[in-house]
């Protein structure tokens, strides 16, 4: 059973050489693709910001539907990366870390953050940046230049504009550039009854250095970390692909046991606590193999 409905927050290093989407082209793939993956998963997404060395994104969905989304988008965006020959603009090993989000406070402060966080290298205000939320909060205009919606163009034209064969809003609308517009996708109105008011957004919208810098730091650890647990599920689920024909949510936990021994066994193993969550067990359960 799929637990409740919260808030999570995915994004990549945003410290690394790779300059995956630096071109107005990539970022507008990148855009595309956050709402075509949500879309398909079920994920109901607050805010996004893709620049030019990495991205984040605010959704609202249950445990099992932000991993999928995850999983998705990092699939199409290897996919398009390698069908077009330009995969070391992505990096080796692009990761997405997956963060569950539980208090009101630090939901609004990773949406401002993520809102902002264009400011990091474009100098003017957030809502001018246009591969991200722009003025759709607390505005009574949501896009600058109406869209075309999809249902204007016909099945094979959707298709070749965004590169899927996944059914779609015919609502949605794009601009000149083939980019969906964030108000066709976007929750705003669940963002802005979390805000309740526009003092609440400008009031959260000032961040102190120090807090941002802080968050930076711990978004970077936080990342290494969810990073090494995804490497680790990723072995786990080979072995347990290899013994038993599937993956590790689909065995039972005698079966997630003996992979987890034979990792062990092979010093896959890390930390107890992330190893535990790799697998999907418990801390107990790896101190009994120890």
């Amino acid at each position: 059973m799929e637990t409740s409905k919260t808030y999570w927050h995915l994004y990549s290093d945003g410290k690394r050489a790779d300059v995956p989407f630096g071109t107005d082209q990539l970022k507008v793939f990148a855009v595309n693709s956050i709402a075509i993956c949500a879309s398909s998963a079920g994920a109901v997404v607050l805010c996004f910001d893709v620049n030019d060395t990495h991205l984040h994104i605010v959704i609202f969905a249950t445990d099992v539907v932000a991993r999928r989304f995850r999983d998705k988008l990092l699939v199409r965006l290897s996919r398009h990366y390698t069908v077009n020959a330009c995969s070391e603009l992505l990096g080796d090993g692009f990761f997405l870390a997956c963060d569950r989000i539980i208090k009101r406070d630090d939901v609004l402060t990773r949406i401002i953050y993520t809102f902002r966080n264009c400011l990091d290298f474009y100098n003017k205000v957030p809502w001018d940046y246009g591969w991200g939320v722009g003025n759709l909060y607390f505005s009574e205009r949501k896009d600058r230049v109406p869209g075309r919606r999809l249902s204007e163009i016909s099945r094979r034209a959707q298709i070749a504009l965004l590169h899927t064969q996944a059914l779609l809003p015919q609502d949605w609308e794009y601009n000149t550039d083939g980019m969906l517009l964030p108000s066709s996708f976007v929750d705003y109105r669940h963002v802005e009854q979390l805000f309740g008011t526009p003092r609440a957004f400008l009031a959260f919208l000032f961040v102190r250095k120090e807090d941002e810098q802080h968050m930076k730091q711990e978004f970077s650890s936080r990342y290494i970390s969810e990073r090494s647990i995804q490497e680790m599920r990723d072995r786990g689920n080979s072995l347990c692909n290899s013994n038993f024909g599937k993956s590790l949510r689909a065995v039972p936990f005698e079966s997630r046991l003996k992979i987890a021994a034979s990792m062990l066994k092979e010093g896959s193993g890390s930390k107890i606590e992330g190893f535990a969550k790799a697998l999907y067990l418990k801390r107990e359960d790896i101190e009994m193999l120890l």
